[in-house]
């Protein structure tokens, strides 16, 4: 354990992994074994060594910015994953491991990814970069998780690909994957996607909905290769070794020849690995006469030295926190065993996802069993038997599609509940509260309550915050902004991002988003503050830019009202993407919505939701005055000046994203802000900001952030006194501005 955390505290600046190292230390001074003591020591300092050579090649790998030229990667025929005009993998250019990123030009490109069964060099012309940190406070790090797999460039472009013969054992048993995924293809769905992801760990994009389920009601390691996938492939090659009359001596030594083979073919997962490497050492100390007890934490340091990075992916987190769970928990009672190992996996679950289901239980002991004893053996019996038998497929797959709309029905019950993220010190002070309780069954019946009082506790303090904040989220080219109230008394969004969609040709078949970005941005930010309503929606015009999410929003939170600038009500653009339960609620300067803890300024009359009707917002959050103007243009900005000769504020959002179309420079010099904020997407199309706009900002040495280079920026208040956060520093991503917007 020491060895992983080492690795998660050096190589993911992990808050939690130094807690629980302080913790593991002051346990080891207690422990009365100088030899273990020694060992513990010199394994820590080995992960520290390799730790430091991983951050070492990473940093050196990594580039300062984009490099055009054409690069040549070589990538495994089952590396490839297509979506409409894109595929996508990870190769090696040279030594070094890249992420490709392909743009396909025609149906005969596409034709012949699908069909591969050896590697090729795909020459790709275009440019090699960083790839992207997160942007936004609590989402998803990309760069981070592909660093901690040795990963550190990107290669995007156009280009052609040349097959390669197979010049490694590996290379053919990586065709050999290949080949089964094209047979399995050939079954019907979702039988094909249930026997690509479940024996062979392929992601299928047409399983989306289901793992949607799946993830809400705790039962995602089910459709993960994990420890219960091996130990059904295990169960069944024994018993059909055992049938055939072979001896249980050379049955063992088959299973361990194996197992390697379907790590190969099942992708490498990490809880796919875990499981592997403890069963290797049970089966190898099993046959050299020694003792099994210690395979777990075998497995643990074995893993962390070849992938330092396991215990920073929530899936190598729970995966030997349950292992752990199993094998340590010996409640008399099943479902208490049930609990016990749920509410370990519980901490990490939350720290991660920010919610559970009160149904997970019920759904982990109808399925488990399930998926045991039924759908793995069926899906790989159906496998070896292939396409053919039509009256088993079919059965099948009727049984799969009762399968997933029990699950999607499931899910959709009430008891999600929307806990929030805890801070890092309070997930491992509660898992290892948890972990100390499910070691004795008294102890842990004495006790819960307590556990209890601890997460009603934690679920307080996130629910009923003494501070309140503005917060500008990094949408993307648009706008979306976020105001919380002190014990989130209110909530409200203004405008939800959105992107310009482009019709791709009739051979791009894509795949339907099933993570937009407002789910990874705004409404994952809120969620993991506990927030799953909008008290108030407000749009301030009708372009896709500012309401193009709008679907995602109301699918995902609960809306209250949504305020338009009047006329825009009537729009069908804006009508069919809401369900009829949410009111829509029109407003001008002169219909001001109850309740609403800002001022609109603007429309003065209907309209129809173009630039020049944007809604104007002004609100005084902790002792600033904020101003949202939309994509309001100069005609309009002096408009509403007139209307209101002494508006002055503190914090301007420019309109039209930083574009010369607005800010009128007689109207900053009135307003006299003191930050000017740009919320505008990097490489836009539209060259926003301008650098007009700039000029005149530094003229009037008006200081401005921009998300582009500042990624989400927060002002959070208490009372007349707040403080400015930005999720980057702003040195980070400058390579892809231009010069005149660096600040």
């Amino acid at each position: 354990m020491a060895v992983a955390l080492v690795a998660a505290l050096l190589l993911g600046h992990q808050l939690w992994a130094g807690v629980a190292l302080a913790y593991l230390a002051w346990r080891l001074t207690t422990w009365h074994c100088p030899r273990g003591r020694r060992w513990v020591g010199l394994l820590a300092l080995a992960m520290v060594g390799r730790c430091l050579l991983h951050q070492t090649v990473i940093q050196q790998r990594t580039l300062p910015a984009a490099r055009m030229g054409t690069y040549q990667v070589v990538v495994q025929p089952d590396a490839w994953q297509v979506n409409g005009q894109l595929a996508l993998a990870t190769g090696r250019l040279g030594k070094e491991p890249v992420r490709v990123s392909l743009q396909l030009t025609s149906p005969a490109q596409v034709k012949q990814i699908k069909q591969l069964t050896t590697p090729v060099v795909a020459t790709v012309t275009g440019q090699k970069g960083p790839l992207l940190p997160a942007t936004n406070v609590n989402q998803f790090d990309y760069q981070k998780y592909e660093n901690a797999q040795g990963v550190a460039n990107q290669v995007r472009g156009r280009g052609a690909l040349t097959p390669l013969a197979p010049a490694s054992p590996w290379a053919v048993i990586h065709g050999w994957r290949a080949r089964l995924t094209h047979r399995l293809a050939r079954f019907p769905q979702p039988l094909a996607s249930y026997c690509q992801r479940l024996l062979l760990g392929q992601n299928d994009p047409a399983l989306g909905p289901t793992i949607t389920a799946a993830q809400t009601l705790g039962v995602i390691h089910l459709f993960c290769l994990s420890g219960l996938h091996a130990f059904v492939f295990v169960a069944l090659l024994r018993g059909g070794l055992l049938a055939l009359h072979v001896t249980r001596e050379t049955t063992t030594w088959l299973e361990i020849i194996a197992l390697p083979l379907l790590w190969v073919l099942g992708g490498g997962a990490t809880s796919l690995t875990r499981a592997i490497l403890m069963l290797e050492f049970q089966l190898l100390a099993r046959q050299a006469g020694c003792s099994s007890r210690v395979s777990w934490q075998v497995s643990l340091i074995l893993h962390s030295l070849l992938q330092p990075g396991v215990l920073l992916s929530l899936g190598g987190q729970l995966s030997y926190l349950l292992a752990w769970g199993i094998s340590r928990c010996q409640f008399q009672a099943a479902w208490r065993r049930l609990v016990a190992i749920q509410l370990i996996g519980l901490p990490p679950l939350l720290y991660a996802a920010y919610q559970f289901h009160f149904l997970s239980l019920l759904a982990n002991w109808l399925l488990v069993p399930l998926f045991a004893s039924v759908v793995l053996p069926g899906l790989l019996v159906i496998a070896l038997l292939g396409p053919g038998f039509s009256g088993v497929v079919s059965l099948a797959n009727a049984g799969l599609q009762g399968l997933q709309a029990a699950l999607t029905g499931l899910a959709a019950l009430p008891g999600n509940c929307y806990f929030g993220k805890p801070a890092a010190v309070v997930v491992v002070g509660l898992l290892l509260v948890t972990l100390l309780l499910v070691e004795e069954e008294v102890r842990f019946r004495r006790r819960w309550p307590w556990l209890m009082g601890a997460y009603l506790l934690c679920f307080g303090v996130i629910h009923c915050p003494l501070s309140g904040e503005v917060t500008f989220v990094d949408i993307g080219q648009g706008d979306c902004a976020l105001i919380r109230t002190p014990l989130n008394r209110q909530v409200i969004m203004i405008d939800t991002g959105g992107q310009l969609q482009f019709r791709p040709p009739g051979w791009a078949k894509r795949q339907p988003a099933q993570r937009d970005r407002a789910l990874t941005t705004s409404v994952n930010y809120l969620k993991s503050h506990g927030i799953h309503r909008l008290d108030y929606l407000c749009l301030s015009h009708r372009d896709a830019d500012h309401i193009g999410y709008l679907t995602t929003v109301v699918q995902q939170l609960q809306v209250k009202a949504i305020l338009v600038p009047q006329g825009m009500e009537k729009l069908p653009k804006l009508t069919r993407q809401l369900p009829a339960q949410v009111p829509v609620v029109p407003v001008t300067d002169r219909s001001q919505p109850v309740g609403l803890p800002l001022a609109v300024l603007h429309p003065f009359g209907p309209g129809q939701g173009k630039n020049e009707d944007s809604m104007v917002l002004w609100g005084k959050f902790g002792g600033q005055r904020f101003l949202f103007t939309g994509d309001l243009d100069r005609a309009g900005e002096r408009a509403v000046l007139h209307r209101y000769p002494q508006l002055q504020v503190e914090v301007l959002k420019l309109g039209h994203h930083g574009s010369q179309t607005a800010s009128d420079p007689a109207v900053l010099r009135q307003l006299r802000p003191r930050l000017a904020i740009i919320s505008a997407g990097r490489k836009n199309r539209y060259g926003h900001p301008h650098q007009s706009t700039i000029q005149t900002l530094k003229r009037q040495h008006i200081p401005f952030w921009s998300t582009q280079q500042r990624g989400m920026i927060t002002y959070r208040y208490w009372g007349n006194h707040g403080k400015w956060t930005t999720k980057l520093k702003g040195s980070e991503l400058t390579w892809m501005l231009p010069p005149y917007a660096r600040n």
